[in-house]
């Protein structure tokens, strides 16, 4: 028997299994057997990275924030020896990646250099040169009748997409601000709320009478939030780094796959007794266990309770990712320098494929001096459904996707690298909203929650923000550790 049974291996769940190893529980870690959907696109798709690798699933590894500091203080805590001499694993430390200038297309479809200091594009200067590069005269007009207007309505506006539009105009709304939210949201900015995007922008807003003023008075904490996380050694090398601590508490890492799990109650208390243990089945035997925690591949399981299986995202999105050459506006001086930073997003447009769905591109690159870029394409959130996931969808999301990027390399001048894979994966899409974001995590304050011996975690729970899930995995697996401890009840 032991203390605890983890089901998965993704980073969130060694998180968890992290902190019961800790203070002395024994703990077992265990995976579900997923077999990998098979592609028929015309450019292949690479083995091992889309959603069968636990290490990079449920979230975008290109797209990590860390507004609270909580991811960055979990890596150096991995990565920390665990006595005084002792080797350190460098490959968990984190490396920061600020946000630089995004090239956009302007107001002649020709690449320029967004507007900065900004907020998803809304500029703090409507009429400075950048401005009037992207939005035209007559857009820039617009977007400085901001600074003349009353507000009317004091902090209350919702909508990000309702409150540059009446701001600054649509224009600006179309050509700056769209592009970031769709990339980062995979909806419109109309369906995004201020409150989930920019807290506390509308106060700026009424604070300083002006949206290009709340800009400016918000632009550190934008870059704050949209600071890019990510461990030295990359996110597969984090999950072996994990393993790697584990092994020194004596984890024990199970060699078959998980097939069900159970509940073990207590005779004298019937259907309604008192949860004494769960048992765990793996191929050929089953393992008794005081807790469990499920990641998010484990929600499926025969005998996953109905508290775990019934939480996930309500809305995803396909991304891929492709290895290419330098496109033409890579010369531009604009472009050197937005790709100088490692990870930098040099550019970042909205296109329409073939059956009229909009997806957001961006071009990056690792470094100035690196030889070959990515093109990042994330299409548009919809409903979570299986139907969606199967092998028939995904083709069909290929073909589009092969028509799209033929259509953005050729107009970048840019073509696939020598390794011309694609890296496919559904993600679940951020919270646009706050009511979805509160009805998605209301079970982790509801009274049963913080008594029960099975815990779900996972960045699927939190809509792909996978600092937030770290942190939650580790707050839930603390209270459980102090049950089984007996330092609570």
């Amino acid at each position: 028997m032991v203390d605890v049974y983890v089901i998965g291996q993704g980073p969130v769940e060694l998180a968890a299994a992290l902190e019961f190893a800790e203070v002395g529980l024994s703990v077992r870690l265990g995976r579900v057997a997923t077999a990998a959907p098979q592609s028929d696109g015309a450019l292949p798709e690479r083995e091992g990275t889309d959603w069968t690798d636990e290490a990079v699933a449920g979230f975008s590894p290109g797209e990590v924030t860390d507004p609270d500091g909580a991811l960055r203080e979990f890596l150096e805590h991995v990565a920390s020896p665990l006595s005084t001499g002792g080797a350190s694993l460098d490959a968990a430390r984190s490396v920061v990646v600020p946000p630089v200038p995004s090239l956009l297309r302007g107001a002649d479809r020709t690449w320029t250099m967004q507007p900065t200091p900004s907020v998803f594009g809304i500029p703090a200067v409507p009429l400075s040169q950048a401005s009037l590069s992207v939005l035209g005269k007559r857009g820039a007009a617009r977007a400085f009748l901001d600074r003349v207007r009353p507000v009317l309505t004091i902090g209350k506006t919702r909508s990000l997409g309702t409150l540059v539009r009446s701001r600054i105009g649509a224009t600006a709304l179309d050509r700056l601000v769209d592009p970031f939210v769709r990339a980062k949201y995979g909806v419109g900015a109309e369906s995004v709320d201020v409150a989930i995007a920019a807290p506390g922008l509308n106060e700026d807003v009424t604070t300083t009478g002006s949206l290009c003023g709340a800009a400016l008075a918000y632009a550190e904490r934008h870059v704050a939030r949209e600071t890019r996380v990510h461990p030295a050694g990359g996110w597969r090398s984090l999950q072996g780094a994990l393993v790697k601590r584990l092994e020194l508490y004596g984890v024990e890492v199970a060699s078959e796959p998980v097939s069900g799990v159970s509940r073990v109650i207590d005779a004298a208390g019937g259907e309604g007794g008192e949860e004494r243990e769960w048992l765990i089945a793996e191929t050929g035997t089953e393992i008794p266990a005081s807790a469990v925690v499920f990641g998010d591949r484990g929600v499926d399981l025969p005998g996953a309770p109905d508290e775990v299986a019934s939480l996930g995202p309500r809305m995803v999105r396909w991304m891929a990712e492709l290895a290419v050459t330098a496109p033409d506006f890579a010369q531009q001086g604009a472009a050197r320098d937005a790709a100088g930073e490692a990870g930098a997003r040099a550019a970042v447009e909205v296109v329409a494929a073939a059956n009229g769905d909009r997806w957001c591109a961006a071009w990056e690159r690792d470094s100035a001096s690196a030889p070959e870029w990515r093109l990042r394409v994330s299409g548009p959130a919809f409903a979570r459904d299986r139907v969606a996931e199967s092998s028939a969808a995904r083709s069909h999301v290929r073909s589009t996707l092969d028509g799209l990027l033929r259509d953005l390399l050729g107009a970048a001048g840019a073509r696939p690298a020598a390794d011309p894979a694609i890296d496919l994966r559904l993600v679940p899409a951020p919270f646009a909203t706050v009511a979805a974001r509160d009805e998605a995590l209301g079970h982790t304050t509801s009274p049963g929650a913080g008594e029960s011996t099975c815990i779900r975690v996972g960045p699927e729970v939190h809509s792909g923000d996978l600092a937030a899930a770290i942190c939650d995995a580790r707050e839930k697996s603390a209270h459980v550790r102090r049950r089984l401890t007996g330092i609570a009840e």
